[in-house]
């Protein structure tokens, strides 16, 4: 029943697609990068380091927050089930999700990251997942690494004619903004509340306009199939 009033409230506050579609916000504490700078950022961190690349990659599949990613340890993944378990902080939910597989797309596609990772990693290391020669991460380094892959991805985008990544967005932050973004208007949005592991729905709605045509758009279009 609650996936139901999700849905519907989802339906009535955002804004539709098409000419009148909907729209990610992108005030300055939800900034977040194109489908097409994603790409980019992941094939570069892909062809370079094998680490890095299963750091940004499961940082930007289950929407993490920094302090969530350093933390996540060996015995976190369930390879049986092919899942992840995930302590999210600031009051959000813990989550077990599944690794995702994106064959045709190496450079999205979680598992094989992850196991390319696995086993180049040191096993002196301890128990965490994400770890270097001098020990856990924190999260300034995460967001060197995140900026350094944005870096390099905007200098191949110039090369090419395009636009390089704004400055604003080479915070480790805008790949859980540009997770959210990513699927906000095409899932169910308590679906994505469970994707972003947000404790409330109220969250997962700063993503999102909304519209009064919409709306009543919508609401005829329920009415119609209600009462025809």
């Amino acid at each position: 029943m609650l996936t139901c009033k999700a849905g519907l409230y989802y339906h009535v506050c955002m804004e539709g697609q098409g000419a009148e579609g909907f729209q990610a916000e992108r005030s300055n504490s939800l900034k977040h990068l194109t489908e097409d700078e994603l790409l980019d950022v992941f094939e570069m961190v892909r062809r370079r380091s094998s680490r890095d690349h299963a750091l940004l990659i499961v940082c930007f599949q289950h929407a993490l927050r920094a302090s969530e990613l350093i933390w996540l340890r060996l015995g976190d993944i369930d390879w049986r089930n092919m899942e992840i378990t995930i302590r999210r902080l600031k009051g959000s939910l813990k989550t077990t999700q599944p690794l995702f597989r994106m064959r045709g797309r190496p450079c999205m596609d979680e598992v094989s990251a992850l196991r390319t990772w696995l086993n180049e990693r040191p096993r002196d290391l301890g128990d965490l997942i994400f770890v270097s020669q001098k020990g856990r991460f924190n999260r300034n380094t995460v967001n060197r690494i995140f900026a350094k892959y944005c870096r390099l991805a905007s200098e191949a985008r110039i090369a090419r004619g395009q636009q390089p990544i704004a400055q604003s967005c080479r915070h480790i932050h805008a790949l859980k903004h540009s997770r959210v973004t990513s699927v906000v208007g095409k899932m169910d949005l308590y679906l994505v509340k469970l994707l972003a592991g947000h404790a409330a729905l109220s969250s997962t709605l700063r993503y999102a306009h909304g519209s009064q045509k919409l709306a009543c758009q919508e609401a005829q279009r329920v009415s119609m199939e209600t009462f025809s």
